[in-house]
């Protein structure tokens, strides 16, 4: 039998996700601020700025799910095309230092999991305008 997320687990998801990204984001930013300034530090602690960013927005989805996916869901589906988008593009800025194995694993991880957490957003999402009072 599969098991179906619910909004409490998927609430939990965003919230974690998004709390050890950010974790992440600030020791890559930590790292990048040690190191003498140049144009790829820059980019570096720019590229690192922007996953704090998405970092927070998961947290921030995470903790008003339920009334996400009833009033604007469109725009936790937008976060989450932004993230897919976000992922591909720091992948393919990794590849210009080299194909790292490591970085492909990340990437087909992350896509996968973006793909999950749209998936049952929309859902979840069709599930609760389905069970909302009509006026």
């Amino acid at each position: 039998m599969a098991m179906k997320e619910t909004v409490r687990s998927l609430r939990a998801y965003f919230i974690l996700s998004g709390i050890a990204s950010l974790w992440f984001g600030f020791l890559g930013l930590a790292v990048n601020l040690q190191t003498a300034i140049s144009p790829a530090t820059i980019l570096m602690a720019s590229i690192g700025i922007v996953g704090v960013g998405f970092s927070l927005a998961f947290v921030y989805v995470g903790v008003f799910l339920p009334g996400l996916l009833r009033s604007s869901s469109h725009r936790i589906v937008i976060l989450l095309y932004a993230s897919t988008v976000w992922a591909v593009l720091t992948f393919l800025l990794s590849l210009l230092n080299s194909v790292q194995p490591g970085a492909i694993v990340v990437i087909v991880i992350s896509l996968l999991i973006l793909w999950y957490l749209l998936r049952n957003v929309r859902r979840l999402s069709a599930e609760a305008h389905q069970s909302a009072p009509t006026e």
